[in-house]
């Protein structure tokens, strides 16, 4: 009997002391992400006669939008079919006149109702574009919207609800730095407040995440550009999982970047990941590091696999925040 005992003993040791993965039904460390999958054969050109450079992208209803960062025209959204990739219109007219866009930034989408919310980082607000009329209406300009100066400036974010947005904000310290922070804003009110759990492991970081949101499937997911660490909450707030990837604690963690934006598919988080030094060097130029690769993840956190074989173009596009 006591042999048994001992037996037993010694094999639980023997299989907590190999299972290098999980530390804690919170904390998720993972050593090793080794299963890829190579879907460069699959990558197919759209053809398009609209020009637009680097981008934000996202999926509304029926259609794929294109959000630019720096605008090469005279609008600055751009919205394609998103089964066939048939250019519908385009919208958000660059300019600092009423209903005008001067320094765009991301969007917000109320799927219920069919809205997209446009961050204008120019004028401090949040521009509301009804997405049939704009869809109806070549030249439409919003005529509401929501006043952002105030001390927390949304930078990526997601609807609870019709009025309540959770996403991750600016909190300025100084007139040159600032942390980054959980946020939840009432649309209605105009009443906006930090929110939720902050992982507070990146010393001397600020707090710089992509944010995803998931109602259907109830969480949300903070992935860090410069620490090797994704934050899984509840939609309450509440800490899921902590995933500390092999990078987290490495000796040259301050000149690398990891997270380089998220989404939530099907249930499952997808990140574009860099795992490398922050800034490349070619000569005399010097230019940031963009992913290419994705990495899939159970919404528990679990590992699943890269996607990886992407080429630098490609790769360039989807380190914007497909």
């Amino acid at each position: 009997m006591k042999t048994s005992n001992l037996f037993l003993y010694l094999l639980i040791i023997c299989w907590t002391g190999c299972n290098t993965n999980r530390v804690s039904s919170t904390d998720i460390v993972q050593k090793d992400r080794d299963k890829t999958v190579d879907i460069s054969a699959r990558i197919e050109d759209i053809k398009t006669d609209v020009k637009f450079g680097s981008s934000h992208l996202y999926v509304a209803d029926n259609v794929l939008i294109i959000a630019e960062i720096s605008p090469k025209n005279d609008k600055c959204i751009h919205i394609f079919d998103k089964s066939t990739f048939k250019y519908l219109t385009s919208t958000g007219i660059i300019g600092r006149g009423p209903g005008e866009i001067a320094n765009p930034g991301r969007i917000g989408i109320d799927e219920k109702n069919k809205i997209l919310w446009v961050v204008d980082h120019g004028k401090k607000v949040m521009h509301k574009f009804p997405l049939d009329s704009v869809l109806a209406n070549n030249s439409f300009k919003p005529t509401s919207y929501l006043d952002m100066d105030n001390e927390l400036l949304l930078v990526n974010f997601g609807f609870l609800n019709d009025s309540i947005v959770l996403g991750r904000a600016l909190h300025p310290l100084s007139h040159s730095t600032f942390d980054m922070t959980n946020t939840k804003l009432n649309i209605n009110t105009n009443e906006i407040e930090q929110f939720g759990y902050e992982n507070h492991e990146c010393p001397g970081k600020n707090k710089i995440a992509s944010f995803s949101l998931s109602v259907e499937n109830n969480f949300y997911v903070n992935c860090y550009d410069e620490c090797d660490l994704l934050t899984i909450c509840d939609l309450d707030g509440n800490v899921k999982h902590n995933v500390y990837g092999p990078g987290w604690n490495d000796k040259d963690q301050d000149k690398k970047a990891y997270y380089f934006g998220s989404d939530i598919f099907n249930g499952k988080i997808v990140a574009a990941y860099i795992g490398d030094l922050a800034f490349v060097f070619k000569g005399n130029i010097t230019r940031g590091a963009a992913p290419s690769t994705l990495i899939v993840f159970e919404k528990n956190g679990r590992y699943l696999t890269h996607i990886a074989a992407l080429s630098l173009q490609c790769a360039d596009i989807m380190s914007y925040h497909f």
